[in-house]
């Protein structure tokens, strides 16, 4: 499903008009309709207005997960910027090594650090991948710099939070148990 298509899905779900939602994120409601038929690809900014609007994750909205809710509360979003860097500090990746693998231009990049520029929906979506984050992580819509990376790590993790803090407990040093094998 495109951005389009699952804007369209959310606002329809809402009993929104094209107009009305325009009107909710600052942007005219042929934008919306030109989003919503596929001519028009939407900023990284709108996309995270849209995202708060509707209280979905913008990862939600680019498809890159089938997840509706965030795992985490709406918090005050970082500067972009100190989400890559602390992104590229985790993965020890060097501003060029980044440069490389996202396929960002330098000077683009640059202004993305200095906070110049926004980046749009395709560099961001570089930027993530590049990082192995989501765009949530990036634009503070989620304090997890990890990615579901399957069905079973989505079914793992549904799993956990149904246990009970004992539950939890138990799962926890069963995992240190068998990291603790692996390193053996």
């Amino acid at each position: 499903m495109t951005i389009g298509k699952r804007i369209k899905e959310l606002r329809t779900e809402a009993d929104l008009l094209q107009s009305e939602l325009g009107k909710a994120v600052a942007v005219s409601s042929q934008v919306i309709s030109n989003i919503e038929r596929g001519y028009t690809k939407p900023s990284t900014e709108l996309v995270n207005r849209c995202a708060k609007y509707f209280g979905v994750p913008a990862d939600y909205l680019l498809g890159r997960t089938t997840e509706k809710y965030s795992t985490t509360e709406q918090k005050e979003a970082p500067a972009l910027s100190a989400k890559i860097k602390d992104r590229m500090d985790q993965l020890q990746l060097n501003p060029s090594d980044l440069i490389t693998k996202s396929e960002i231009p330098e000077d683009s990049f640059e202004d993305i650090m200095t906070g110049t520029v926004i980046p749009g929906i395709d560099v961001a979506g570089r930027l993530s991948k590049a990082l192995d984050t989501s765009i949530d992580y990036l634009v503070g819509n989620s304090e997890y710099s990890c990615v579901i990376a399957s069905e079973d790590e989505q079914d793992i993790i549904l799993r956990y939070r149904q246990l009970s803090k004992k539950g939890k407990r138990i799962f926890l040093g069963m995992m240190e148990k068998m990291e603790e094998e692996k390193t053996e």
